[in-house]
Parts: C-alpha cells; structure tokens; sequence
C-alpha cells in the first residue's frame, strides 16, 4: 500500500541555483529548467527587438538554438535591413532569390556593395518583391547595366538613397528612369559612371527636385549644361564634381546663385575654375562649411580672399596643389574662418613659416588637422608655431625639405597627444672595411 501512495505521490521538487532536483522515493535526478533559459523567458516582443540589430550571420546562428527562436529569427521585421557586403564574390542567385523572399515587403534598406555577381535580373527580382527599399547600395555591382533602368522606372518609387558609384556600364537611361520613378530620391551617388553625360543630368533634375546629395566624381562627360539644369534641384546642400575637367566657370556660378543652401561642394580637378568661382560661392553660399579645390591652379589670394569674407562657417578646406597662393591666404582664413577643423595645404609651394606663424597662432582655436606635405619653404621655425595650436591634434609633414628629425623630436616630446606624420630617408650605410677601393678617375681620363 505504502508502494501504491508512493507511486501515485507527486514527485517531489525542489529548485536550486537554476536546477530542478526531482526526488521520486530514493532516487534523485537533475534537469535543466526550461523556465530558466533566456529563450523561454523573455517576451517575443523583447526577443524581435534583439534580432533586429543583428546581421545576417548572427540571425542564422540563433535559428539553430531551438524552434521557437528559428520562427522568431526568420521573422521578416528581423530583415528590414540587409548587408551582403561581407560575402562580395561568394553570393549566389540562389541565395538572393532566397533572401528576396524571406525580406518581402519589410526590406527596407540593402547594401549589395561589392557583390560583383549581381546583374541586371537580381535587382529586377529584388525590386518586384521588396516594394518599399529606402535606401540601395549597389557600389561596385560591376555586371549592373543600364537594363536594369526597369527596376527604377517601376518598382522603387519610395527609393531615397542610391549609389551606383563604380557600376561602370551604367548610363543615361538609367538616369531617365530614376528621373521618371523615383521622385523621392533624396541621395544620388553616379561616381566613377563613365556613360553618364549631361543628358543624364538633365534627366535627374527634371525629375529629382527633392534631390539633396549628387555625387558625380570622375564623369568627365558633364559639362557645363549638366551643371546648368541642376539649379532646378534648389534643395542641394551637397555636390561633388571632382575631376569633371569640362566644367567652367559658367556651369559653377549658375549652380551656387540658385543653390544658395549648399554645405559641401567639391570641385577638385575642375582645372578651368578661376577667382570668379570663389568670389561668387563667397556671395551666396553663406552656410557653405566643406569645400574642396584641390588642383586648381588660376586660383590666387585673390579669390580666396572674396571666399572667406562670405563663407565664414567654413570647417573643411582642401586646396592641395592650389600653387599660386601665398601667406595672405593664410592671413585671411585666420581673421575669417574660426570654425575651421581641416585644413590641406599639401604642395603649395610659396607657404612659409611666417604663414604657419599667422594660421596657428590666430583665432583658429579649433584647428584640429593641418596638412602641410612639400611645403618645401617651411623649415623647424614652424614646428614652433604648430606647437602653439592647442586643439592641433594631427599634422602631416612629408616631403617637408626643411624639417629636421630634430624638430620632429622635440615637438613630439613638447606636444605627445600630436600625431605627426612624416618620412625621413635612412642614412648613408657606412662603407664596409673589406669593401674595394675603387678608382676616382676612370683609364680613359687617366690616359687623356
């Protein structure tokens, strides 16, 4: 009878730092607790929220824990945004096709930069699936072409960033096409997309005026007129031109007196530029606070003169190889630039220490790094100089004839929070002592 209670009796239990301990008569076994695991506690709400911070990789790893977490894990929230750039050559048709299926219409942002298999049918098939992407990187998809101007013509009206930099058969049709479905398009990257010429341009802002950020570095086939038919985007606070070595004058000041709100503008390369580029952004870009000029050689004091007195809320300044300038380009940007934070002055060849001298101990109070590579007229006296900016935290120094490792040394040693970059050449090696002696004056000239 004691057996029969015994046998119907409960078992009796009784938890321990995690472990349930089961005493069924004189037996005692332990088990883990499945109350006490992470997964069945926390809520599925708390749970979706961990998972969607997490890439792809990491979501996969936690479908393997159990059941629960695999149907939490493929939850399509968990993949309103996806980032291929880390397998680049390894990603497959199949794979896409998969995860175009598993995103569906949550996706909102994807990143296939790099991914050099993809064509023109995946982003087609992405397209018709995922209706509401955002934001799309397609940098460096070299196979993309411009059949693929289907996809944005049709499927990716809620599209407000794109790049398509380095997609080197990409042309002005697909231009047209974002002209013509995606008036939303706020983030515009055609870098290095040598096709596009200025009928795509004038394609992007017939239809773009939301049109904030335009980046055409290296499409040399924009001339002028491209430029002239962007001041209907008046909302650009961001454009960059580099290398687009057509461009003149003309095609710039139209852009700046309708663009009055641009905040970064880069023109490097653009060698036709002259002063009455600076004097007209110095007019009317008064919120402008990067600029880039590198290698414009007709600028002169002049020019940045005009530039600084409007453009006050400067931070950035590129004017590498801008080789006409001299200390009274310095002088200016110490009475009128005091938000200044980067400055390159890399090549300018008629910079002294007495510019150095006027640029670091000015108002400059937020000058955190100067580049000043072959200034070849600067000499340790500057390093003085540099040392009395204290908000300097980095300066490059290559090519810097004058500089001495003596300078260097006591400047690092002055200022250790200064992260100075510079080359000195080795010595000399001394000659062996074994080494022959050779002769100073050849047979020929002996004879002679």
């Amino acid at each position: 009878m004691d057996t029969a209670q015994n046998g119907r009796r409960a078992d009796l239990e009784t938890v321990d730092g995690g472990v349930r301990r089961v005493q069924n008569g004189n037996t005692a076994r332990k088990s883990i607790v499945p109350e006490n695991l992470i997964h069945t506690k926390l809520p599925d709400a708390v749970i979706l929220k961990i998972f969607w911070f997490l890439d792809i990789i990491s979501l996969c790893r936690c479908a393997q824990v159990s059941s629960k977490w695999r149907a939490l894990a493929m939850d399509g929230s968990n993949w309103s945004h996806v980032n291929l750039f880390e397998f680049q050559t390894d990603i497959t048709r199949d794979v896409l096709n998969k995860i175009t299926g598993r995103c569906g219409p949550f996706l909102k942002r994807l990143c296939l930069k790099g991914c050099k298999n993809i064509e023109d049918d995946v982003i087609l098939t992405f397209s018709r699936q995922c209706h509401f992407i955002e934001a799309l990187n397609l940098n460096g998809c070299i196979r993309l072409t411009s059949r693929c101007d289907e996809a944005f013509r049709s499927y990716f009206s809620t599209l407000s960033w794109l790049d398509l930099s380095s997609c080197k058969l990409v042309g002005d049709s697909v231009c047209v096409a974002l002209s013509a479905g995606c008036p939303r398009l706020e983030h515009l990257d055609l870098s290095y997309c040598s096709h596009v010429t200025d009928d795509g341009a004038v394609a992007i802002a017939k239809g773009c005026k939301k049109l904030k950020h335009l980046l055409l570095r290296l499409c040399k086939k924009i001339t002028d007129q491209g430029v002239l038919a962007l001041v209907e985007c008046r909302e650009l606070i961001l454009v960059n031109l580099m290398d687009c070595d057509l461009i003149t004058d003309n095609g710039i000041v139209s852009l700046v007196k309708e663009c009055t709100s641009l905040r970064c503008l880069s023109v490097t390369g653009c060698t036709n530029l002259t002063d009455l580029t600076l004097t007209e952004i110095g007019k009317n870009c008064p919120d402008l606070r990067t600029i880039e000029l590198a290698k414009l050689v007709y600028l002169s004091d002049r020019g940045f003169k005009n530039l600084v007195k409007g453009c006050k809320k400067l931070e950035n300044m590129d004017l590498e190889e801008c080789q006409s300038i001299t200390n009274s380009t310095l002088i200016q940007m110490s009475l009128h630039c005091p938000n200044l934070q980067s400055l390159t002055l890399s090549n300018c060849e008629r910079i002294d220490d007495d510019g150095i001298r006027y640029l670091c101990g000015s108002g400059l109070s937020q000058l955190r790094e100067l580049e000043l590579d072959n200034c070849k007229l600067i000499s340790d006296v500057s390093l003085d100089h540099v040392y009395q900016c204290r908000s300097l935290q980095k300066v490059d120094l290559y090519d810097c004839l004058r500089i001495t490792r003596r300078g260097i040394v006591t400047l690092s040693q002055r200022k250790p929070t200064l992260e100075i970059h510079v080359y000195f050449p080795p010595d000399t090696p001394p000659a062996l002592q074994n080494e022959p002696v050779h002769q100073r004056v050849c047979k020929c000239c002996e004879i002679l």
